[in-house]
């Protein structure tokens, strides 16, 4: 039997824009300190990205995030910002995009994962809050700002399209996310403007080990034993890593995507079997 290959491929993948792809364009990125978010971060100043307005609520990580954006070559701009406090979004974030003259990509990457009990409402109210209520405030904040044929990616999850024990507000907020990427797309098809949702699967993220720590301690469980089947339970044999959902990101907001609008595409190593 051949042995199969569970490694990440090398190299620069297919569906990463090519230097200077993305030359001159203004970009937001929410949740850009960790995870997916740096690395869209870090893909779209690799792509020749001139100004990107980064947000999260870690100002720590969001400066170190700052600082390799500008190794790159690109300005950056850090707003540490949560997303409940729509005042301040909306305030810092129409500033920043006044000073910048133009947005042409809006990346919607912020989240929370908490878990909750079917009746936990302060929890439902908290994911909801920020995962599906921030989206909207940060999105609405940008329209006026973003140009036509310009791009929106709102970063769901495969559980936008499925259930899982302890996680009603989770999976409602994702499921939301869809549904609002496909009303929107309509909106603003006749501009130009494709909006479009990504669904990742097990990635391997600083937001993935907490969930397992958290699980495994409510159970009494090994982290490192519940990680390992995960693993098992992708068809692929490995977690997705960041960087990868972060290609799919690259991919939609490019020019080669100009015809893709209202789609939720998955990234899981297969998990879902293509549901």
């Amino acid at each position: 039997m051949n042995d199969i290959d569970t490694s990440v491929p090398s190299g620069a993948p297919g569906g990463r824009p090519s230097p200077g792809e993305l030359a001159g364009r203004t970009a937001v990125v929410t949740g850009a300190a960790q995870g997916i978010g740096r690395e869209v971060a870090l893909l779209l100043a690799e792509s020749g990205a001139g100004h990107l307005i980064l947000l999260d609520r870690d100002a720590d990580q969001l400066e170190t995030v700052v600082k390799d954006v500008g190794d790159l070559g690109a300005r950056a701009t850090a707003l540490p910002l949560d997303l409940r406090e729509r005042d301040r979004v909306r305030t810092e974030l129409r500033a920043a995009l006044r000073s910048a003259g133009k947005l042409d990509i809006l990346v919607n990457n912020a989240g929370v994962a908490d878990e909750n009990a079917p009746d936990d409402e302060s929890t439902w109210l908290r994911v909801l809050d920020i995962n599906l209520h921030g989206t909207f405030a940060v999105t609405a904040a940008c329209l006026e700002h973003l140009v036509d044929k310009g791009r929106i990616v709102n970063v769901s999850s495969i559980l936008g399209k499925a259930g899982k024990m302890r996680n009603t507000a989770y999976c409602a907020s994702k499921h939301g996310l869809i549904g609002y990427t496909k009303g929107l797309a309509l909106d603003l098809a006749s501009r130009g403007i494709t909006v479009n949702a990504v669904l990742p699967g097990w990635i391997d993220t600083p937001m993935l080990r907490r969930e397992l720590a958290a699980s495994a301690d409510e159970i009494g469980a090994d982290p490192a034993r519940m990680l390992r089947q995960a693993r098992k339970s992708i068809p692929l044999r490995r977690l997705v890593e960041a960087r990868e959902a972060a290609d799919l990101v690259g991919f939609l907001v490019s020019d080669r995507a100009a015809a893709i609008t209202a789609q939720s595409l998955t990234v899981d190593g297969g998990y879902t079997r293509g549901m």
